[in-house]
């Protein structure tokens, strides 16, 4: 468990600062997490839209937005 959060944080922006950003690194990461989406038939998904208006229903409740129609 973190105990001090701010403590966290300040070794993590360090951390960031101080590693140089390798792009190779990061691309291999993003193919090899996007093969394995697609192996698990999860991206892309067939219907994007499926299921919308559930996710629009749960942002209005969770924001508090009112229906205006």
């Amino acid at each position: 468990m973190i105990k001090n959060k701010k403590l966290v944080e300040k070794l993590e922006k360090e951390l960031i600062r101080r590693e140089p950003v390798n792009i190779e690194k990061n691309l291999k990461i993003f193919n090899t997490l996007l093969k394995f989406a697609k192996e698990m038939k999860k991206f892309p998904t067939p219907n994007p839209l499926e299921g919308i208006e559930i996710d629009i229903k749960y942002a209005r409740a969770i924001n508090g937005i009112k229906r205006t129609s």
